[in-house]
């Protein structure tokens, strides 16, 4: 068996990884990945450290822990067991969410229609046509990349989904790979573009034998 591997996206600078559960089995020995608190702490401070080229005016380092706590705590539920990591470029931004997990493929169905369905690619809903590109991954191939305009439900406003598909199949094991990202300022998805692109092209699907990967690098 494999497993959904995104620990080369924590490399990346921008990105922040919230901890599946707590603390996080294969981290036991990882003081910030004890506790949502303890998480968002280290971050806070570990961010103005490395992305800041300012020093904190007093309160900052505490708000941008609040601000990851409340992430922690409530961005895992927009989609349950999905992996979640934050795009931060600056201590003083608001963290955008991506969430990536496998999708098992229903039977007989193909892979266009698949991926063209988890992306949203001909959504009705869209307020004009998705913008439908090929996006080729070092490690999962060709996938689809797609970007939409939609009319929030709830609040009428207009968001801007960004999503990810690839059909991974090796062996006897095959699934859909999906990356979903969303927000109600297109500028932001639009300027975090390349990064996620980047992230994107990171993930990959690793054997069981490499499961003690959070600890080896």
């Amino acid at each position: 068996m494999s497993w959904l591997n995104v620990k080369h996206a924590m490399t990346l600078g921008p990105w922040i990884r919230i901890p599946l559960m707590w603390p996080e089995p294969g981290l036991e020995d990882i003081a910030e990945a004890q506790t949502p608190e303890a998480w968002a702490r280290y971050f806070a401070e570990a961010w103005w450290e490395d992305f800041a080229t300012e020093k904190p005016e007093p309160g900052e380092v505490d708000l941008v822990a609040n601000i990851l706590l409340m992430y922690a705590e409530r961005a895992p539920a927009a989609f349950p067991g999905f992996e979640v990591l934050l795009h931060l470029p600056h201590p003083r931004d608001i963290p955008l969410p991506a969430y990536v997990d496998l999708v098992e493929i229903e039977e007989g169905e193909d892979r266009e229609t698949a991926l063209r369905a988890l992306t949203h690619a001909d959504a009705s809903y869209a307020i004009e046509p998705p913008i439908v590109e090929e996006f080729d991954s070092p490690h999962l191939g060709s996938g689809l990349r797609v970007l939409r305009y939609y009319q929030d439900e709830d609040s009428n406003e207009v968001h801007v989904g960004l999503r990810y598909a690839w059909r991974y199949e090796k062996d006897t094991e095959a699934a859909d790979v999906l990356i979903i990202l969303a927000d109600p300022d297109a500028g932001r998805i639009l300027k975090a573009l390349d990064d996620v692109d980047e992230f994107a092209r990171t993930i990959r699907i690793s054997p069981d034998e490499e499961a003690d990967a959070w600890q080896t690098s």
